[in-house]
């Protein structure tokens, strides 16, 4: 029996694992599935996003891990009920300006990509408490990051960061900061010491 893609409320690819990493492209008919909420196809060979997934207007979480994508359609940024956002494991360098339509996104996890830097707009990710970017290109972090009040967690390992904006003074509810294998200095690092107090800072 065919089921109605519109009463679908989560899309997930292989739930069989023999089947897991042998889909290589999604249905066509994938933007019918207009009420799902969660959309996952980790662990497979997809290298391309719907163009519109911006028209999945529910969903709320999606995790598209280890694959070949190498692009965020820009309209992501008309998912206004996005909380997480998960895209590790693939080979983007960038994520899209227009992120900032994500405006209930709680957390973004981009664990090595090759991202080499962040648009401004991330800073209008107001409700975002983890943003985890280890393992990428990054040369720096823009100041906008500094407005985002609610962060509590941000990771930043393994890229090639020299310096963290002294505004991270504003972030008081941030408790986890990574820094870990950076090009970052001892006065740079006690600096921030100095910046955050309250803060867990890994070095």
């Amino acid at each position: 029996m065919t089921i109605d893609p519109k009463k679908k409320l989560t899309f997930e690819l292989c739930k069989d694992e023999n089947m897991r990493g042998n889909v290589t492209s999604l249905p066509e008919n994938i933007e019918e599935y207009i009420n799902i909420t969660c959309f996952e196809i980790g662990w497979n060979d997809i290298s391309v996003l719907p163009k519109n997934i911006g028209n999945l207007k529910k969903l709320e979480e999606i995790y598209i891990n280890n694959n070949q994508i190498k692009h965020i359609p820009e309209s992501i940024g008309q998912l206004k009920e996005l909380e997480i956002l998960t895209i590790n494991d693939n080979p983007i360098k960038s994520i899209p300006k227009e992120i900032k339509g994500c405006i209930k996104l709680e957390s973004l996890a981009a664990i090595n990509c090759e991202i080499k830097e962040l648009p401004e707009e991330i800073g209008e990710l107001r409700n975002l408490n983890r943003l985890l970017l280890n393992e990428n290109q990054l040369l720096t972090i823009p100041k906008s990051i500094c407005a985002l009040k609610k962060l509590y967690r941000l990771e930043l390992r393994n890229n090639r960061i020299k310096k963290i904006p002294d505004c991270i003074s504003n972030l008081k509810n941030l408790k986890q900061l990574n820094i870990s294998g950076n090009l970052i200095d001892q006065d740079e690092l006690e600096k921030l010491r100095n910046l955050l107090p309250n803060c867990e800072i890994r070095y």
